[in-house]
């Protein structure tokens, strides 16, 4: 069963906007070891993209070295929090 919501026009707008901002780039690195440990709670679906993560080598800010990666789209969903 479906439950309906009703929303005024600023929130339907602020909803859109923040919709727009959160837009899947894939090109976008993020680190690897924050991504594994937010998969291993994950449902097994999802988990399963663990090994099939790339390992790029790259520098923060700070220049610190670190191991980073790519994410499908399934993978932004989830850690954007709309799974």
């Amino acid at each position: 069963m479906s439950k309906k919501i009703r929303l005024t026009e600023s929130e339907m707008v602020s909803l859109i906007k923040r919709i727009i901002n959160e837009q899947y780039d894939s090109e976008k690195l993020y680190s690897r070891a924050y991504v594994v440990d937010r998969l291993y709670g994950a449902p097994r679906e999802l988990r399963r993209y663990i090994k099939n993560l790339p390992h790029i080598d790259c520098v923060d800010n700070k220049g610190n070295k670190h191991v980073c990666t790519t994410i499908p789209e399934v993978i932004h969903v989830y850690l954007s929090g709309r799974y």
